[in-house]
């Protein structure tokens, strides 16, 4: 009985492994249903882009879309879940039905749905639209975060000022949505166990196909790898603050006031002048102003940008892009210097893709042409795979692909080709440990504020702590990013929803990986071009042109071909010949300024890390 009971057991699976037509039907049938909702979903989206996030119009179509989706999923779910029951089709089949969209919150009961996304909507819009009350005015209550107080912020001297602002903020976007939050949490593991996780934690990193305890590890190995690095630059930004502020404010051994450091590592993002860093390495030469070179060179409109640009990837190797594609662009709504960005669009049923451009013509709409072009070329590579797996591996997956061009792009080697930066000063060493300083401020203190805000809530999630556990929060983040409140912080406060930049369910891994994968694309691609060699000073990452290199496109294309077909580890086998994400070309990138700042943090007497 039991020699009969193993062959049937074997001739299931060898029929699992073989394709099934039915299921193919049923697969067919869903591609070309979604590629038509997807692309309701897209043309919504570009309409809100073109008219603004205020157009009621486009908000309704997004609405209609969205719902129409759902609906769709929903019919299904059932049949989905039959046939992985059954174990019916080949691999290749089996994965299109693992990427057929889950439930997600659609699986709660009628009132715990109303109440999961009323809560959504009241935290996001709290977090997007409060208003603060004005320094010193309580009775003017409109400043918004962005730009008005920031903007304060950034030029004040006041550190009563600045203080009160970051108290203010906490309490009208933490405190307040306390009770909020808490609840959001215990319907978001209820959320998980009716799409069939039993661990929450396993949900919250489903978009990387990786189990919970499986991320963190991979988070924290890159994190440890990163100390070393970040402590040096902690301990230096935690001397000019002491420069600035006083040792009775920053002191020694100590982590540093958040709300100091907040505004000095975030002028790093708003294109302050050199001189306001105290201890920029080379303060003498100051930074390259990309902008004013990029008139002076004739790249003055975005239309010349976008065609530069396009010969760039041409010569890697990419298709060169038909002329109708910039003639039917259309350009953004906004002007916000915030906002106002290059973006591509991909459409599923419909055999085409569209380019929509920001009127700012700067350094930053430069670069950021890099990264909307590298997109339109993924979005073209992978339309060659069905509606379900044309998606990237992960979220920000090809964004990493787009900041690696355009960090090479912003080269002093290229940018020299290109006819900017013509004085020799930009290729040497004081040179270029300034653009590494404010590119480490952009990167290297971010990564632990991410993963802090991704490990508070898989803890919350694991049952390891309360939803609102506020001093739990406040370790992490001191033993961490080595910040502290201006005061200590108990349970009475409630600090978290202040940090989270996206929505409540956004998970920070997928970005935190982007940003270390950028990196370690940057140094197989340079190398396997003969553009980098370690420890050849005359060939170093930083000054890395991969321009003309026309290997590299053949090498993208395959991978951006794969979409979503293989997990992540796969691609990233074609893309570098190696499965996992690592810190190595990070820390390679910044490694003059590494030993820069640990030169002049023992020329200066500042001690590393705190206690």
């Amino acid at each position: 009985m039991w020699i009969f009971a193993v062959l049937l057991l074997v001739g299931l699976t060898q029929a699992g492994s073989q394709p099934d037509a039915t299921l193919e039907r049923f697969l067919n049938e869903t591609n070309q249903q979604l590629a038509v909702i997807y692309d309701q979903a897209v043309l919504a989206q570009l309409l809100n882009e073109l008219r603004g996030p205020n157009d009621l119009v486009a908000l309704l179509e997004i609405e209609v879309t969205d719902d129409k989706l759902v609906k769709y999923v929903r019919t299904l779910t059932t049949r989905k879940a039959k046939f992985k029951r059954l174990g019916l089709g080949d691999s290749r089949q089996r994965r299109l039905l693992d990427k057929i969209p889950q439930l997600g919150y659609e699986a709660l009961s009628g009132r715990d749905l109303k109440l999961v996304y009323a809560l959504a909507s009241s935290m996001s819009d709290n977090y997007h639209n409060v208003k603060l009350c004005a320094y010193k005015q309580p009775g003017n209550c409109t400043l918004r975060l962005i730009p008005e107080v920031q903007s304060i912020v950034q030029g004040s001297r006041d550190l009563d000022e600045i203080e009160y602002y970051w108290f203010e903020w906490r309490s009208r976007t933490g405190l307040a949505t306390r009770s909020q939050f808490v609840d959001f949490m215990d319907l978001y593991k209820k959320t998980a166990q009716l799409n069939g996780y039993p661990r929450a934690e396993d949900y919250w990193f489903r978009s990387l196909e990786l189990k919970g305890q499986e991320t963190m590890n991979l988070l924290d190995r890159i994190m440890h790898g990163l100390r070393p690095l970040f402590l040096q630059f902690h301990a230096h930004v935690r001397g000019s603050l002491r420069k600035m502020h006083g040792e009775h404010l920053v002191p020694r051994n100590r982590p540093y006031p958040q709300h100091l450091a907040e505004v000095f590592i975030g002028n790093a993002f708003r294109r302050v002048e050199a001189e306001w860093y105290v201890d920029l390495p080379s303060p003498e030469i100051g930074l390259a102003n990309i902008t004013q070179e990029l008139h002076r060179r004739g790249l003055s409109t975005t239309q010349r940008v976008f065609w530069n640009v396009a010969e760039y990837f041409r010569a890697l190797g990419f298709p060169q892009l038909e002329n109708s594609l910039w003639t039917y662009a259309q350009k953004v709504s906004s002007d916000d210097d915030d906002r106002c960005w290059h973006k591509a669009w991909r459409y599923y049923a419909l055999p085409r893709t569209n380019f929509t451009y920001c009127p700012l013509n700067d350094e930053e709409r430069f670069f950021n042409m890099f990264e909307a072009q590298s997109d339109l070329q993924y979005y073209r590579a992978a339309s060659i795979q069905p509606t379900l797996l044309q998606e990237e591996p992960f979220p920000n997956f090809s964004d990493a692909i787009g900041k690696c061009f355009s960090m090479a792009a912003s080269s002093p080697r290229f940018l020299r080709k290109l006819g900017m930066l013509r004085d020799n000063k930009w290729k040497e060493l004081p040179a270029r440990l300034n653009r590494l300083y404010i590119q480490g401020l952009r990167v290297v203190f971010l990564l632990p504020v991410f993963y802090v805000l991704d490990r508070y809530r898989v803890e919350v999630l694991a049952g390891h702590i309360k939803a609102d556990d506020n001093e739990a929060y406040w370790r992490l983040t001191e033993l961490y990013t080595g910040a502290a409140a201006p005061t200590k912080r108990t349970n009475e406060q409630f600090d978290v929803p202040a940090k989270l930049l996206m929505e409540v369910d956004d998970q920070y891994a997928s970005n935190f990986l982007s940003i270390v994968l950028q990196f370690q694309l940057l140094k197989h691609f340079c190398t396997i071009t003969g553009q980098f060699e370690m420890g050849n000073p005359r060939k170093p990452l930083d000054m890395c042109d991969l321009s003309d290199q026309r290997g590299i496109g053949e090498i993208l294309k395959r991978a951006m071909s794969l979409g979503s077909s293989v997990h992540y580890r796969e691609v990233l086998k074609v893309l570098l010949g190696e499965p996992e994400i690592s810190i190595d070309g990070l820390l390679t990138y910044f490694q003059p300024l590494q030993d820069w700042l640990q030169h002049q943090n023992q020329e200066n007497n500042l001690e590393v890390g705190w206690t």
